[in-house]
């Protein structure tokens, strides 16, 4: 049983959420150019998904967007997908790697931004593999089911990139993920925190960011004593 907001969470209208980000943005500067270009994103999610439909592509829906997916937050700018790098590689020419580093690159579809994590990756693997399900997305003029990590399978993601975000100094964005940790441990209080710290532990994460994981999840999961 959710804990947090028992309101399903109604299909999520891509193209919307990343047009939105985009315009309400206002901690960054955006000229005129930028505001025009935001009203050719939903045109532009609907292209990409569809190449990936038309290509037979094998992907994972994480980050954000997935996020949304399973409770109500903040926008996103982005698409995150785990696929892996021949499947990166079969979607060339449309889609253009501009970054790469270890089992990450950043690409672009038109004007939009696509992040890529490696299936490669063990982690990555093991959340595709075991933690997707169905999920109804909105579309004009028709909506889209899209393969779509699980709460369990994004939350072990957000734990997966912390200890780096923090060691890089990205501390604005670390303080995000921990509050999507306590967005998903409050919608989803099932989810076992040992069960999931054992899994970050199988793929190679270091004692000492377990025991420090395993601090952050404790802070916040919601506590039903509060006031």
């Amino acid at each position: 049983m959710r804990a947090l907001d028992p309101r399903p969470v109604p299909p999520v209208n891509i193209g919307q959420v990343l047009q939105n980000a985009v315009v309400f943005n206002f901690s960054r500067h955006r000229s005129q150019e930028d505001f025009m270009n935001a009203s050719n994103i939903p045109g532009q999610v609907a292209r990409f998904f569809e190449l990936l439909e038309r290509k037979r592509i094998d992907y994972l829906l994480v980050g954000g967007v997935a996020m949304l997916a399973h409770v109500r937050g903040r926008n996103t700018e982005d698409i995150d997908l785990v696929i892996s790098l021949s499947e990166q590689e079969r979607l060339a020419p449309e889609v253009k790697v501009i970054e790469r580093e270890s089992f990450f690159a950043k690409a672009n579809f038109e004007s939009l931004r696509v992040d890529f994590l490696a299936a490669e990756h063990s982690l990555f693997a093991e959340v595709a593999r075991d933690c997707a399900e169905e999920r109804v997305f909105a579309f004009l003029p028709a909506q889209r089911t899209i393969r779509c990590a699980t709460p369990r399978g994004l939350l072990m993601l957000k734990l997966y990139a912390l200890p780096s975000l923090y060691r890089q100094g990205q501390i604005d964005r670390a303080k995000i993920y921990e509050s999507d940790i306590g967005r998903l441990l409050a919608a989803f209080p099932e989810i076992k925190t040992e069960e999931t710290l054992a899994i970050l532990l199988r793929h190679g994460m270091s004692e000492s960011d377990v025991t420090e994981l395993r601090r952050v999840m404790v802070e916040q999961r919601p506590r039903p004593d509060r006031f």
